[in-house]
């Protein structure tokens, strides 16, 4: 009711309940390539553009790049909503890499990704950048080394520099550790790449006497990093190619990552070059981004990629032993470093189902993924909620909203259980006039069955029966 003075009758109408929430898209591709041939004005850089099931625009980003391939690639599983970025190609390949990576504050690169939701009211949640993330720099800072710690530094003002590569690499960048006024670490933050020599490192700030020497090597793959930088925000998972070139390899390009939602796929495929009629290796990232993108839309989000026959492709660039029931395979020995394969098992398959993160209840990217769907779905939902004065019926409804909803997830098999309650010991008095309202739910996302044991064991008590269906048997003849 109103505080306005009248005498008289009026109607109001009163807000409608809220409807029930719906489930976000899970199922869009976020895809990040060059296509220099591409038209510029259909496909501008650093833009994200929508390609749905259109050949015809898709063609438009001609054959050369990395775009095209990726396209084929995704639509030899399924037409998909695929949200592209195209980005300059380089002269070399630290270029290209620079063009991928672009700038957080400028969103170019694979940060463009980010301007998906405002421009095109969809948010990628399948990323990849085939041909962009096989390759690992050996030419970047790998570690920095204190010679001496020197004296009255001071940790606000003490920085590290580290000397720019030659043209087309990329700066690394570290941060200093201060103890006692003494330099007692240098962290590097971005290794960067491109250097043909060993970098200077310079140390500025109140303090002196410290020195910092810079070592080269393999570092992390540039456009992989960047990936892992936004896939938080976008609630997304990235799947990065592997070097596809030895075991050892792949588990060492493993280890430049620890997110839940980052997915390495080693090695790549073998697809057919219709222009040379050869096979040809291409990466396997976009098949799998379609395929997630299919099972997605065909059975829903907390079913897994892996262990689906993967199409139009010749097999693996390289071969992986597989059995199943052989833990020293190759196959099983990716799996455990985190790190999907390609099988042959009666057709090609992906193989593995987890992510790079070290929390094991987190460990299987479904289970990863299906939260953040629910998370975000739940947080669109009650969005028309907010600026709303509070009473016993807000609070009613959106308690109710989530309980529905975890109850329907439930029923579709996308969650085991759920509950959501309001906690009377978080929402105070004080929390309440602030405007402030904390919402309790948990939620239990089906985990993947990864291991099936068969026990078997001898029973010799079957022979009992077996002479006994014997002696029957000779005295009914008989």
């Amino acid at each position: 009711m109103t505080v306005q003075y009248l005498h008289g009758l009026e109607t109001i109408e009163l807000d409608s309940p809220s409807g029930p929430v719906e489930t976000v898209k899970s199922n869009v591709i976020g895809l990040v390539g060059t296509a220099p041939d591409a038209d510029p004005d259909i496909f501008p850089l650093n833009t994200p553009v929508p390609v749905f099931a259109d050949a015809l625009k898709a063609g438009q980003l001609k054959s050369t790049g990395t775009l095209l391939d990726a396209v084929d690639a995704i639509y030899s599983q399924k037409s998909a909503v695929i949200v592209v970025t195209r980005v300059a190609e380089g002269e070399t390949q630290e270029e290209s890499w620079s063009s991928a990576v672009g700038s957080p504050s400028g969103k170019t690169g694979i940060w463009s990704l980010l301007k998906a939701r405002p421009m095109l009211r969809v948010v990628p949640k399948l990323l990849v950048a085939p041909g962009l993330t096989g390759g690992r720099p050996t030419n970047g800072v790998k570690n920095l080394v204190i010679g001496d710690q020197g004296s009255n530094y001071v940790l606000a003002t003490t920085n590290i520099t580290i000397q720019t590569p030659p043209t087309g690499g990329r700066q690394a960048k570290a941060v200093a550790q201060v103890v006692g006024g003494k330099l007692t670490g240098a962290i590097i933050t971005d290794p960067g790449y491109g250097y043909t020599d060993i970098p200077t490192v310079t140390i500025t700030g109140a303090g002196a006497g410290a020195s910092v020497t810079a070592t080269l090597g393999h570092v992390a793959n540039p456009v992989g990093v960047a990936f892992a930088s936004i896939v938080d925000r976008l609630r997304a998972v990235a799947f990065l190619d592997g070097p596809g070139t030895s075991y050892e390899d792949a588990v060492e390009y493993r280890q430049d990552y620890g997110s839940q939602r980052i997915s390495i796929i080693d090695p790549g495929v073998l697809s057919w070059d219709t222009e040379n009629s050869v096979y040809v290796q291409k990466p396997a990232s976009a098949y799998a981004a379609g395929i997630q993108a299919r099972v997605d839309e065909e059975r829903g989000f907390w079913y897994t990629f892996s262990n689906e026959l993967i199409q139009n492709i010749g097999g693996p660039s390289r071969p992986v032993d597989f059995m199943p029931n052989d833990r020293d395979c190759e196959a099983n020995m990716l799996n455990a470093a985190q790190v999907t394969t390609v099988i042959h098992d009666d057709g090609f398959r992906f193989w593995g189902v987890r992510g790079t993160g070290t929390d094991p209840l987190w460990a299987h990217l479904s289970v990863r993924r299906t939260a953040d769907m629910v998370y975000e779905s739940l947080e669109r939902a009650e969005r028309s909620r907010m600026d709303k004065p509070f009473s016993l019926q807000l609070l009613a409804d959106i308690q109710l909203d989530v309980n529905s909803y975890l109850r329907l997830l439930r029923s579709r098999g996308a969650l085991i259980g759920g509950k959501c309650w309001i906690d009377a010991n978080i929402n105070t008095p004080a929390t309440f006039a602030a405007g402030e309202l904390s919402v309790d739910f948990d939620l239990e996302p089906p985990a993947l069955l990864e291991h099936l044991q068969f026990r078997a064991r001898r029973n010799p008590q079957y022979y009992v029966d077996f002479i006994e269906e014997f002696n029957r048997s000779v005295a009914t003849n008989g």
